[in-house]
């Protein structure tokens, strides 16, 4: 669960008040005091995510309290309040103290609201990575201790550590989907799509296995786009929207550099490109686009009109096929959408459909 505690630490109890009103109809649990001294002590007895301090304050200034209240809490987030003529200060405290931010009296509401928002996130994002960082860590721990005691397990370890690194990676989906989904199905519906257009493609078993099971990747770098802009009901602005495509890149990014990991960066990175060249990032076109992208963005523009989103409701399965077989050639490689469209024309004569999907039945 996300953490919502705020401390608020400044000498003069009108400013603490100010603040409280402002911030109070913001989901936060608020804590206040008058010193840092005052504030070192609900440090330790309260789980604080991010601390909005004053700059100068008698006994212990801001950043002197701000550097011994991470001596037994490294991850709060710290904010600085400062009048104009300690702004300086302010900004060296940035550098010296990693300190994420600062603002100046007298405050502007919106951007008190923002940075406190801004400060969470950061918070609660940090928070996440180690926690599942430790997860894999711990997992990897027991891995190393079974493998030097049980070697006549060798084998079976090795199995379950392939496992551990496929469960790792999905996790992964999931996080970056729980900003925008929180059933965390997209990932596995867009799995199963491409498996069944890979499949329909006559590729190998190997290699259908590999570009479904990556293709759960296709939107990780949504991991880094503010959940305002994920999760808004109504059209994006045109600078939300450019935010919103740094998600391929940033995808790409998250998935290093390996050979392992090859086809999950090119489907993270070009499931957006459009047969005609005018998609995202890098505007390719025809088979300039990798294979495995391709793919994808056929399962995952059925997906996105077949089911409802923050700024949509769900299409119809027909008028959605519709809408694809009109877009072939243009945002659709014509071969892979043919594949698609002919596998579901499959699953009508079925006469099962699951979820607003044609269900395909399996002998």
């Amino acid at each position: 669960m996300d953490n919502r505690s705020l401390l608020i630490v400044d000498d003069e109890p009108n400013v603490i008040n100010s603040l409280k009103r402002v911030l109070r109809h913001e989901g936060y649990t608020l804590f206040s005091a008058n010193s840092g001294k005052e504030g070192l002590d609900l440090l330790k007895r309260n789980d604080i995510g991010v601390v909005l301090s004053d700059v100068m304050m008698p006994e212990m200034d801001g950043v002197t309290f701000i550097e011994a209240g991470r001596k037994f809490k490294p991850d709060i987030v710290p904010l600085l309040l400062t009048a104009h003529a300690s702004l300086k200060n302010a900004k060296d405290a940035i550098n010296r103290s990693h300190v994420f931010g600062y603002l100046t009296k007298p405050w502007s509401n919106a951007d008190l609201k923002e940075s406190v928002a801004r400060a969470f996130e950061h918070y609660n994002l940090v928070t996440e990575n180690k926690r599942l960082q430790k997860l894999t860590q711990n997992q990897n721990k027991q891995l190393r201790i079974a493998n030097e005691n049980l070697e006549s397990l060798v084998h079976e370890r090795t199995l379950q550590l392939e496992e551990a690194v496929q469960e790792g990676i999905i996790m992964l989906a999931m996080a970056a989907e729980a900003k925008d989904d929180d059933t965390g199905d997209h990932v596995f519906r867009i799995r199963d799509l491409t498996r069944d257009i890979c499949s329909g493609l006559k590729m190998s078993p190997e290699q259908t296995e590999q570009i479904s099971f990556f293709s759960i990747m296709h939107d990780v770098g949504k991991i880094h786009i503010p959940d305002k802009i994920l999760k808004k009901r109504g059209p994006l602005t045109g600078e939300e929207w450019a935010i919103m495509q740094t998600h391929c890149i940033a995808g790409e990014k998250i998935l290093g550099n390996k050979p392992f990991y090859q086809t999950a960066r090119e489907i993270a990175r070009s499931h957006h490109e459009r047969w005609d060249g005018n998609g995202y990032p890098d505007g390719l076109k025809g088979e300039s686009i990798p294979l495995a992208a391709r793919i994808v963005t056929v399962a995952d523009v059925f997906d996105a009109l077949t089911n409802e989103r923050p700024y949509k409701k769900a299409w119809p399965i027909e008028k959605a096929l519709v809408e694809m077989e009109e877009l072939s050639g243009k945002v659709f490689d014509p071969n892979i959408l043919k594949v698609f469209l002919n596998l579901r024309a499959e699953d009508r004569e079925h006469g099962i459909m699951v979820n607003n999907q044609w269900s395909t039945i399996n002998n």
